[in-house]
């Protein structure tokens, strides 16, 4: 496995009870995704990540936040539990679920192309920038990167986001007024 595939899914925190299943704090837009998988890679970094099967996952929802709790073959015990404590947990991109028509991971729209369109429909000839990262806080932000000028921050809403094109590499925009001095 190419170390620099693997995506951190979560990371270890304390133990859940005495036969060695794990509380883990997910650092995916979607914990549930853990359900779909048969294995994780685990490790201090990406390039130390061990392949374990995974034997279990249930959910705690504590306080609004989602906690996985995680069995892994070969963690049976409160002691080898502890031994994993702040490892991190990574997925190979091919093992995550499919994604149905429409969707796409956060990592899938990181390098893609920001094409302007105008109010008729008119692409701009030259791209407006680069998605450089993602922000998923309260609302998705596209953090778009433009050559030699300031970031831009970009809600992921309809009224901008005119469509995704993951085959072109490319995500279509109408930028709001004012958000950008020229």
């Amino acid at each position: 496995m190419d170390p620099d595939r693997l995506l951190l899914m979560g990371r270890v925190g304390r133990t859940h009870g005495v036969r060695g299943e794990m509380k883990v704090v997910p650092e995916t837009d979607d914990p549930q995704r853990f359900a779909g998988l048969e294995r994780l890679y685990v490790g201090e970094t990406e390039a130390s990540a061990r392949p374990v099967a995974v034997e279990g996952v249930r959910f705690q929802y504590p306080k609004g936040r989602t906690v996985v709790l995680l069995a892994l073959e070969g963690v049976d015990t409160l002691e080898a539990a502890e031994e994993l404590r702040n490892a991190r947990l990574f997925a190979d991109p091919d093992d995550l679920p499919d994604l149905v028509e429409g969707e796409a991971y956060l990592h899938d729209l990181v390098g893609l192309d920001v094409i302007e369109v105008a109010e008729d429909g008119t692409e701009a000839d030259a791209p407006f920038g680069t998605v450089r990262d993602l922000y998923d806080g309260a609302q998705l932000l596209f953090a778009i990167a433009r050559p030699g000028k300031p970031e831009v921050l970009l809600p992921d809403v309809d009224e901008f986001v005119v469509r995704l094109d993951l085959d072109a590499r490319r995500l279509y925009v109408r930028l709001p007024d004012g958000l950008v001095d020229e």
